[in-house]
């Protein structure tokens, strides 16, 4: 069986592990300030998952071993949750590794499969156009508002919102100029869906 071959990025030569490496795509390896941004959105959503964990064994703890339960460490730990939720979506958008239905991409010829994907991630375009203006509105709305338990202003959980689809969007576009400008630069749909399975 034939070794595979080093991946560029990865270190001394080796080939990582499927499981924890991703490969940096054109504009990551041309832009060092956009790697360390999306370097930046993968640690907050991993510290952000962390947070959560933290969050619910404390409830339990207080709930279970002090039988004192308290009413704003689940309004905290539902409020990590959506962040992780948009912040991560938005990471997710960089690798342009959505769950999506790309037999089209596989079967197609390549023109017209790189043509379907331009045409879905125009629809995405639009779609996080709209959030992003949608979650600002909400925020305006309820700027005198806060939250029940901690008291936490109410546009504090919109912000994820927010957040998370202007991240969705930009790593979108980003991507809509990569197929139109740099084909060669977009991995083959069948290699990539191989290479997110570990095949």
């Amino acid at each position: 069986m034939q070794s595979p071959k080093p991946v560029e990025g990865s270190r001394d030569g080796q080939v990582p592990d499927l499981d924890t490496y991703i490969e940096r795509d054109y504009y990551e390896r041309k832009w060092r300030p956009y790697s360390w941004l999306v370097d930046a959105e993968r640690f907050v959503a991993g510290g952000l998952l962390l947070a959560v964990f933290g969050m619910i064994i404390f409830q339990v703890f207080t709930r279970y071993v002090l039988n004192m339960p308290l009413s704003w460490s689940e309004e905290v730990a539902r409020l990590l949750v959506v962040w992780l939720t948009f912040v991560g979506a938005g990471f997710v958008a960089s690798r342009n590794a959505h769950i999506a239905v790309d037999i089209l991409a596989v079967y197609l010829p390549r023109k017209l499969a790189t043509a379907s994907q331009i045409f879905a991630m125009l629809v995405v375009a639009a779609a996080s156009t709209y959030m992003v203006i949608a979650a600002i509105s909400l925020m305006v709305l309820t700027g005198s508002l806060q939250m029940t338990a901690t008291s936490l202003p109410l546009p504090l959980l919109y912000g994820a919102v927010f957040v998370g689809y202007l991240m969705i969007l930009g790593h979108t576009v980003l991507n809509i100029v990569m197929y139109l400008r740099h084909p060669a630069e977009v991995p083959d749909a069948v290699d990539k869906a191989a290479s997110m399975e570990g095949l």
